[in-house]
């Protein structure tokens, strides 16, 4: 899988929620992820090792970017707290038209109903049964372990 997938996800630990914002909330903390930065206007992330500063704006905006330390942090506590998310592969093929989609979820039936919604706006008449009629769905192994 070459894209890193987002997870909607709040964490309660502070620390590991700011690193993990600042990574977009990837799935894979290892992996690569869409963007790296998070913009201040204190010194909070000074000579902590899982932050290096980045740029100091004009207006004093410290911009700090993640560093592996940081990013391995966070994998050990996503991994420690137990984190049920994983990728999930849902192909649907309906009238002849197969689409095939990677999906963030903590269990298949969560993958599977999670595409339903994706695509039921566009399919206003499709019931869940029908789709899952239609559709095929296996979990995809991570990138890292």
């Amino acid at each position: 899988m070459s894209e890193n997938l987002r997870v909607d996800r709040y964490l309660e630990n502070q620390e590991m929620d700011h690193i993990d914002h600042a990574l977009g909330r990837p799935l894979d903390p290892l992996g690569e992820t869409y963007r790296n930065y998070y913009a201040t206007g204190s010194q909070r992330f000074d000579g902590n090792p899982h932050w290096t500063l980045v740029e100091v704006s004009k207006g004093g905006t410290r911009i700090y970017s993640v560093t592996d330390e940081g990013r391995q942090a966070l994998a050990e506590y996503l991994k420690a707290s137990g984190s049920k998310h994983r990728a999930f592969l849902v192909t649907v093929e309906i009238d002849g038209v197969v689409d095939e989609r990677p999906v963030v979820a903590k269990d298949e039936a969560e993958a599977c109903y999670g595409r339903y919604l994706d695509i039921i706006d566009a399919l206003p008449d499709l019931t869940f049964d029908e789709f899952c009629r239609c559709a095929t769905w296996s979990a995809l192994e991570p990138a890292h372990g």
